[in-house]
């Protein structure tokens, strides 16, 4: 809403997919979200732009420090973000804001992070496991891309050990699976595990699976093939593809936690599987998690939890912001 009155000293996070910057106010000394918007990135030239768009909802208000969370080489005094035509440059960008500090981090970390601070009430118990809060935890999460990080609760806080989880070689696990890989291939070449764990992964499963059993693939969009798979009288091909979704998403993510000794519990983000959360929670994807033969039983000892709530990212970059200000 334009002219919103705000008094006060603030802070500004963001968190920078490929579809979306999402931004937020949060007065200093808290990390509540105030006046979140959705930004579509294709509608600004660039970041500086969104930027001085969302701010002018603003009066009376100082900006004293900011911090983003974007899906691109962060650590990079300049790069391009991975799935959208931005280019920043952090020098433009604290410019742009008057050269107040600006922290960055890479968005899924901030997503991660955020997982640390969430009430029992906003996560879904998918496996109550072992509690081992010492040790490492592994945050998981599909939305445009696959994101993958490890959290390690040192004294001072955590740590986020991010990683590019989301672009290994997808490891098919059944015939059908090695002719989804054969599918994919033709298309990609190279098949990592986001082409199949993301939202536009889902559209490539679905048409992989009508092109595998002869089916019509009716439905053009991850919304639509969601809707189909979860509506009272399903279709059958959507569905099936939410199923082998979960089933690849189950063996991901135990390969995961595997990789990072993540007994510490894995906490599943992103909005995709939020949309059909209860069809993940009936599917077979805690039974394809545990499938580590001589290690069935050290996976079924791992917590795995699902958060419902919205603007992780944001929460992530609040809770840095609040940190560093302290």
């Amino acid at each position: 809403m334009k002219g919103t009155k705000h008094m006060g000293q603030y802070n500004l996070v963001g968190d920078i997919g490929a579809t979306n910057a999402r931004f937020s106010v949060v007065k200093v000394g808290t990390s509540d979200l105030e006046n979140i918007r959705y930004l579509p990135c294709t509608e600004f030239a660039n970041f500086q732009q969104a930027i001085k768009s969302y701010l002018s909802e603003f009066t009376d208000v100082t900006i004293n420090s900011a911090c983003f969370a974007i899906a691109g080489a962060v650590h990079s005094k300049s790069f391009k973000l991975a799935n959208n035509h931005w280019h920043i440059n952090k020098n433009d960008v604290t410019s742009a804001l008057n050269d107040i500090p600006i922290h960055w981090l890479n968005d899924f970390s901030a997503q991660a992070l955020a997982t640390t601070a969430l009430p029992p009430n906003d996560l879904r118990v998918v496996n109550a496991g072992c509690m081992r809060p010492e040790r490492q935890r592994l945050a998981i999460g599909a939305g445009t891309g696959l994101g993958v990080c490890g959290l390690l609760k040192l004294p001072k806080g955590w740590l986020t050990t991010p990683g590019e989880g989301g672009h290994v070689d997808f490891a098919p696990n059944s015939e059908l699976q090695f002719k989804v890989l054969t599918h994919l291939q033709k298309k990609y070449g190279h098949v990592s595990v986001e082409r199949i764990l993301s939202g536009p992964g889902i559209l490539n499963l679905y048409q992989a699976l009508a092109e595998i059993c002869g089916q019509e693939a009716k439905f053009k969009t991850p919304a639509e093939i969601t809707s189909a798979a979860t509506s009272s009288n399903a279709d059958q091909l959507s569905y099936d593809t939410l199923q082998l979704f979960c089933q690849i998403f189950g063996r991901v993510a135990g390969d995961s936690a595997l990789n990072m000794g993540a007994l510490g519990g894995v906490y599943i983000t992103g909005g995709v599987i939020r949309n059909f959360l209860d069809l993940f929670l009936a599917s077979d994807f805690k039974k394809c998690f545990e499938d580590k033969g001589r290690l069935q039983s050290y996976m079924s000892d791992i917590p795995i939890f699902i958060s419902t709530t919205r603007y992780m990212g944001l929460l992530g970059a609040a809770q840095i912001i609040n940190n560093a200000t302290h």
